[in-house]
């Protein structure tokens, strides 16, 4: 019998046994069939598709109890765990559950199914996003297998598990990953912005010694850990930063850069900043650096009036040049995507007159977008629910 035959046939057992009401408990017998289709066919991913769709017809009236039996009963009867990370993690915030069922179920076991996938990303994925549900004994069981991992996926499980970890291990972990920075290694440059708001102030300084102590480290890796972590910087690390930032030859990274770290720059500097952005963004040729430049100085400068910050963007988006890009890689699509949380009355009709200048379904789609929020309230943008922050 093939995957979707077996899959019909299991369908049509559970029909006659719970019905469609999904209101009643899956027999133990049936959770046992599940289970064994699961590991009947282990490297297809339509497996947990198929399984994931019997569970939401049949069993859907599930409470907190109900989900941790139907959790210990499947793991009792798999042989490879790992189906239960899609099952159960991946689906508790799509199905929106009353419950963080996933902070109920046995942390050894949903350890055993993220050990059970094949090494690779989604393995070294998960271990950083389900680190926070192991005990510290699991964690430590998780750390060992981590060791055996090869690159790149070590360096990312690594600084997945980081925060779970004592302070001896999260100093090897630093260790390492420095070592793989200084390799030049990009994915430990990425990890370590994302570790570096669970150090302590001695292993921060490491990072940014690092940062600017090893040759040849492009200015777009110094910038972002600037950007996602200047709360955090000591003073002395702030002002050594901001010193190599004015040395960067990249404009949009210089601006973006000093502007995160706007409170330890001499007096009047963000002015004088401005200023010449300015004169820049006057004279240069339109570009989406600029334009998100724009936004950066808006965010900094209260003096600055956000219709007026929000108007010069429009004016360049309106300039930006497509007629030598891609059809799906047109930049005044992304850009006024991007703003248009921000757009009032004031913007509304240069807005729907840079969407008329758009190519094909994207000019279209920006219009309906346009629509909808001039039409709902001021709060509405469901395609983009958060503020714009720098």
């Amino acid at each position: 019998m093939n995957q979707y035959a077996t899959y019909a046939a299991l369908k049509s057992e559970m029909v006659a046994s719970v019905g469609y009401a999904g209101r009643l408990e899956v027999p133990t017998a049936l959770v046992r069939k599940i289970a064994e289709f699961l590991d009947a066919y282990p490297d297809d991913s339509m497996t947990t598709y198929y399984a994931n769709s019997l569970l939401d017809q049949f069993y859907r009236k599930r409470t907190k109890e109900r989900s941790i039996r139907l959790f210990e009963l499947l793991s009792s009867f798999l042989k490879n765990k790992s189906p239960l990370i899609d099952l159960f993690l991946h689906r508790v915030a799509w199905r929106q559950d009353r419950f963080r069922a996933e902070q109920c179920f046995d942390a050894a076991t949903i350890w055993s199914a993220i050990r059970d996938l094949d090494d690779g990303y989604d393995k070294a994925n998960c271990i950083g996003q389900y680190a926070y549900l192991l005990t510290d004994e699991v964690a430590s069981q998780a750390y060992h297998t981590i060791l055996e991992l090869h690159e790149p996926y070590k360096t990312r499980a690594l600084a997945g598990i980081y925060p779970r970890m004592d302070t001896l291990r999260k100093t090897e972990i630093l260790s390492y990953l420095l070592q793989q920075f200084a390799s030049g290694s990009s994915a430990a440059a990425y990890r370590l912005k994302f570790m570096f708001p669970y150090m302590d102030s001695a292993s921060r300084a490491k990072v940014v010694a690092a940062h600017l102590g090893l040759p040849d480290v492009p200015e777009g890796l110094i910038a972002y850990l600037v950007v996602r972590n200047a709360a955090y910087f000591e003073y002395d690390d702030a002002v050594r930063l901001a010193a190599r930032a004015r040395l960067f030859e990249s404009d949009y990274y210089r601006n973006r850069c000093l502007l995160k770290l706007a409170a330890f720059l001499h007096d009047g500097e963000v002015e004088k900043l401005y200023e010449q952005f300015m004169l820049d963004f006057n004279t240069q040729p339109a570009t989406s650096a600029r334009i998100h430049n724009l936004y950066h100085f808006g965010s900094v400068l209260k003096t600055l009036d956000p219709t007026r910050v929000i108007s010069l963007a429009l004016e360049k988006i309106e300039c930006l040049d497509d007629s030598a890009s891609d059809y799906y890689e047109q930049a005044k699509y992304g850009e006024m995507m991007f703003v248009m949380p921000l757009l009032t009355e004031a913007h509304r009709e240069r807005a729907f007159g840079i969407a008329g200048t758009i190519r094909g379904r994207y000019g279209k789609a920006v219009v309906s977008k346009l629509n909808a929020h001039f039409t709902n309230s001021k709060d509405f943008c469901d395609f983009r629910g958060a503020p714009i922050f720098y």
